[in-house]
């Protein structure tokens, strides 16, 4: 329903984009319409948006692109989309100065969004990010409160007061656990993790903090202890110790320990190594039983079993043969490679044979060894001259959402360059294999 205009138009929520078929097309909105409220509740953000169109009967006041104010009356079905797409969200910047921190260690010269130290409990929402919770503001605890934003992912790294003070480089950091008493009192269910650099926040003071988080179990949900990562470029930053060998095996066995003890009295284990824990350590992957329920995948905590399992499910509906034969080529970092290499060697379909190229990171240094972490350059330097067969698979986890490596690297540049076509796979053994389907199609 139109209604009559208003000389003070205001700015709203602007829409970027509509889903053909969706709700919102069938309501008449377009792009560059704003949406003003929903059901009378003036939208701030996206997190507005998703929060007040579950309703299922919504009034959605907006403004067209000619100006004209209109009353859009929409039925839809609980937690029904409208298909609205909106522009990104501007990040809050971490307050923080962690000696540890990754993107203080990117060489420079790129593009802006790898230097954005993020601190954002709506990312944290939304995306799973991390967040310190040392820049909340009380409008953005009422918020969380109100809205029950939730699970959200904070880095906790030491629950000691001094020793974190120290950990982030800011004396102005209160204490934490007081922070985390205040969200689970609130109802909101919180995953955690611990950065753990030797000699900061390991040994007694580390045990100490799995202790004070898995009092909060089961709103504090879970605690995941990833080993700091550490590139070449420290110029100007303390010097770090890394996470090696010996010490990732004592942290794992320490870890053990702590898991058996929360099964008995809780009936779950609640804190877990990072995949790259145990790869560093030398140590075995632990079964996909060993995760439960996967609290923390995203964070690297059972994802390189994960994707063995599916792969090994998966693969069984791949068909006998392809159409026509062919040699594939992978790309992988360091760390992923043996696991790939000898579950692709399980995989039988008569005419394919794969070709996997482990990547060492030149751009960011030796000792970073994620897929996700590898630049275009160091692709193309490493690639250039080998026989790379009939196509070359480059995984989506090494991109961007605009298709550039993190050197800026455009992904088209690799088949340019390498003179054999390029195709991204999407990171899951899922998208992979069906990729590989497709092949035999």
């Amino acid at each position: 329903m139109k209604i009559e205009k208003t000389e003070d138009i205001r700015k709203g929520l602007p829409v970027v984009g509509v889903e053909a078929g969706s709700l919102g097309e069938e309501a008449g909105i377009e792009p560059g319409d704003s949406i003003i409220s929903v059901n009378g509740h003036p939208l701030r953000d996206v997190i507005d948006y998703k929060y007040f169109i579950t309703e299922e009967r919504l009034l959605v006041h907006l403004v067209k692109t000619n100006g004209e104010e209109w009353e859009l009356e929409i039925e839809k079905d609980y937690d029904e989309e409208l298909g609205l797409e909106f522009p990104p969200l501007r990040i809050r910047q971490c307050p923080n100065e962690c000696e540890f921190c990754f993107v203080d260690q990117m060489p420079g010269g790129y593009r802006k969004s790898l230097y954005i130290r993020d601190e954002d409990y709506r990312f944290s929402f939304l995306y799973g990010n991390y967040i310190t919770l040392t820049n909340l503001s009380g409008r953005d605890k009422a918020r969380i409160f109100d809205q029950q934003l939730s699970p959200l992912y904070i880095s906790v790294h030491v629950t000691d007061p001094e020793v974190r003070k120290l950990a982030l480089q800011n004396e102005k950091a209160s204490p934490v656990l007081d922070s985390i008493r205040e969200m689970v009192d609130h109802g909101i269910r919180l995953h955690t993790q611990v950065v753990l650099v030797p000699g900061m926040n390991d040994g007694e003071v580390l045990e100490k903090t799995i202790d004070d988080l898995v009092a909060f179990y089961p709103k504090v949900m879970s605690l995941a202890i990833v080993p700091v990562g550490l590139t070449r470029h420290r110029e100007n930053l303390p010097v770090l110790q890394p996470v090696d060998r010996d010490h990732a095996g004592r942290i794992i066995d320490l870890l053990q320990r702590k898991q058996e003890g929360f099964k008995k009295t809780l009936d779950y284990p609640f804190v877990f190594p990072a995949d790259e824990m145990f790869i560093i350590g030398g140590r075995p992957l632990p079964p996909i039983e060993y995760y439960y329920d996967f609290p923390q995948l995203e964070n690297g905590v059972g994802m390189v079993p994960a994707f063995l399992s599916d792969l090994e499910l998966y693969s069984r509906s791949l068909p006998d043969k392809v159409k026509t034969p062919m040699t594939v080529s992978l790309v992988t970092g360091v760390s992923f490679y043996p696991f790939l290499r000898d579950a692709l060697e399980t995989i039988r379909v008569n005419g394919l044979k794969f070709q996997i190229f482990p990547v060492i990171n030149d751009f960011l240094g030796h000792s970073v060894t994620m897929t996700g972490l590898l630049s275009g350059a160091d692709i193309l330097s490493q690639l250039k001259g080998k026989d790379l067969g009939d196509l070359l698979l480059v995984p989506s986890v090494a991109l961007n959402d605009d298709q550039l490596f993190l050197d800026d690297t455009p992904f088209i540049a690799l088949e340019e360059s390498l003179k054999v076509p390029v195709r991204m796979v999407h990171s899951t053994a899922r998208g992979f294999l069906q990729y590989i389907e497709s092949l035999a199609s």
